[in-house]
This record gives structure tokens, sequence and C-alpha cells, in this order.
């Protein structure tokens, strides 16, 4: 959905709401064990590069000069290697922040079913390193399997906890340790980061600027010996979110409210 400043939001399920505008216009489509996750034809990794490159340049600029991103603690990315980036979901190009984050290697992004719904988009998305949630039980090994070579490759995979986005959003939401499986399976760092907003100075009517803050890597030695590892690393991801964003502020330019509240939901 689009929204304006001071828009009134009214969540039904904090777990399933989507408000993203892909949400309303698309029907997923189906991720089994048909879907090429790997692809063998070199031209199209000399495809896949060129989109990758030629398009990142000129989206850091936009996002740097019209919407005002600032990146605090990349270092912390790169000192990483190969490893999952956790983060926030509440704008649309989200997407792009994990690839400027770890600019000049590539990074995968995990996604929903639904970017690879938008006509022409959909032969994009793979190539800009996008892996596609599998949507059946038969896709869940092949799924797995590409992130596995993402990470050997010594890329950082990103994915969003939350799941939905929300465009705007200046609190965390609560998420499950489910997706922290990767991570502890496969015995590597995890590196969260979380997007806060900043009201501009020449009028709170205008979008936000945006910065980006990368938290240290949180080694497998921090939960490999507990009893719930996963549950454990989420824990660390979801504090380091809730305590960025209550330092810096999180600006709201719109608000979330649950039905008949008049306050915004707590976040």
């Amino acid at each position: 959905m689009r929204v304006k400043a001071g828009d009134r939001i009214v969540i039904t399920d904090e777990g399933s709401d989507d408000f993203g505008v892909a949400a309303e216009r698309v029907s997923p489509r189906i991720i089994d064990d048909r879907y090429p996750y790997q692809h063998r034809n070199p031209l199209w990794h000399l495809a896949a590069g060129l989109v990758y490159y030629v398009l990142l340049p000129p989206v850091a600029f936009v996002l740097a000069f019209v919407h005002g991103v600032r990146v605090r603690g990349r270092r912390h990315l790169r000192e990483a290697g190969g490893c999952y980036l956790y983060g926030n979901h509440s704008n649309w190009f989200d997407v792009f922040l994990p690839m400027i984050l770890a600019f000049p290697r590539r990074a995968s992004i995990v996604s929903g079913a639904a970017a690879l719904s938008i006509p022409f988009v959909r032969h994009l998305v793979p190539m800009l390193g996008a892996i596609p949630l599998n949507t059946t039980p038969d896709g869940k090994a092949a799924f797995r399997t590409a992130l596995d070579v993402a990470v050997r490759r010594g890329c950082p995979v990103a994915i969003f906890p939350e799941a939905h986005e929300w465009p705007f959003y200046n609190g965390i939401r609560p998420f499950s340790s489910h997706s922290f499986t990767y991570p502890v399976r496969t015995d590597v760092p995890v590196v969260p980061y979380v997007v806060t907003y900043r009201r501009r100075w020449l009028s709170s009517r205008l979008k936000p600027h945006m910065t980006v803050t990368v938290g240290p890597a949180i080694p497998p030695s921090t939960w490999r010996d507990a009893p719930d590892p996963k549950q454990v690393v989420r824990d660390r991801v979801y504090d380091f979110m809730v305590t960025t964003v209550a330092e810096q502020g999180s600006f709201a330019w719109v608000e979330y409210v649950l039905p008949g509240d008049s306050l915004p939901a707590s976040s």
C-alpha cells in the first residue's frame, strides 16, 4: 500500500499483515523442486553479474541522495565473511540494502514467492541474488542447498525475520526463531542490522531519511551449546534491533494502530 505522512494504518494481525505494494498486486507462484535454484549456463551468470553491478550504483545514489541513507558499522559485515544478515522490513527498497552493505561482494536475499510473480521483474530478481523460499515441501532441499552455496562463497545471505513489509514502521515487530535455523545448521556467524528513520529538517511531511546500523557479528560459539540455539541467536538479534531503535529515536512518519485504539501499536 502507498502511505503518506500522518497515515494511521490499522493492524489486524501482527504476524501476517503485509502492507507492501507487491502483496496487493500479485499471486505468489509455486516454488517446488522444479525451480532452478542453481544455474549451469555461464551466459546466465555473465548476465546476472552485469545486471547486479550495473544496477547497484544508481540505486545506491538514489538511496543516499534522495532518501538520505546513512550506514553505520558496515565493517562488521566485512569482517564476518560468509554469514547470515538479519534486518527489519519497513520499506520496499530494503531488498537493496544488503547489496549496498556487502559491496563489492555479492549478497543473496531470501525472498517470498511474490517477488518472482511480477511480470518482467521475476527474471531480474534471481540475477540480483534472490533465493525464493520454497512453497512446497519437495523444494526444501534445493532451497537449503542454495543458501549453503551462497555462504560457502563468502557472501552474506539476508533474511527479514519479520517476513512482511510495514512501510515506514518505526518499531520492531515480534518474530519467531524459525528463520534462525539456517545459521545454526551451518554454524556460521549472524550479523544483525536495523533501519531507523530520521525526521527531515525541512518538513516532517516529507518522507523521512534513513539510517542503517550494522551490529557486531554474533559468532556460533554463543549458541553452539545452548538447549535451543536458534532461540538464543534470535534473542540476540531482536535485542540489538530494539535497543538501536530506542537509542536513535526512530521517527514515526505514519502510525500503526490496533482496531479501536487511539495510540500507536507497541513496538
